[in-house]
């Protein structure tokens, strides 16, 4: 069965539905689903509850859909949320090959590799840059593992900290 996960409900709904189910005997599951159910009649694309409401789509903005590139894709998150506003990626750049595998997986095709080995004419034109942070030399994990083998780590990580700086460098 599918499983939803539902993050940072304001504390008064949490306090609700906490009471309600306590005072039902019913688990906050049950609970939930209850009221779930209760609001969907069945045979209907639109809950009851939502009857009269105007609905709208982030894919009616105006000036999509759009072209965009993501570099330092890492496996796609900024991908994903792209394509799905009607983002459509024309090029992507990852180095970590076990990242470009899962991109791959998710998305069907390889992201280029080293973006210092991309020339920037081989860049096609696009609507938004999309470019993940370089994680790994700035995050918990990437920092313990860096310190833990005596290497340095943030704008000292001399392969993924000073990326911006030798671009900066580069183009003065």
């Amino acid at each position: 069965m599918p499983q939803l996960l539902i993050r940072d409900i304001p504390d008064e709904i949490h306090e609700w539905i906490d009471e309600q189910s306590y005072s039902l005997r019913t688990s906050k599951k049950e609970f939930v689903l209850s009221l779930l159910s209760d609001a969907w009649q069945g045979d209907e694309d639109e809950l009851p509850l939502f009857e009269g409401i105007e609905r709208t789509s982030a894919l009616a903005a105006p000036g999509l859909p759009f072209n965009f590139i993501d570099l330092f894709a890492g496996i796609g998150g900024l991908r994903i949320g792209l394509d799905r506003v009607g983002g459509r990626c024309i090029f992507g750049c990852e180095w970590d090959k076990y990242a470009q595998k899962t991109y791959k997986a998710w998305n069907g095709e390889v992201p280029e590799g080293d973006i210092r080995k991309i020339k920037p004419a081989d860049i096609p034109d696009h609507d938004i840059l999309a470019a993940g942070f370089p994680c790994q030399p700035f995050s918990i994990a990437g920092v313990s593992k860096k310190k833990s083998l005596g290497r340095a780590h943030g704008f000292k990580d001399v392969t993924q900290g000073t990326l911006f700086f030798q671009r900066a460098h580069r183009a003065a």
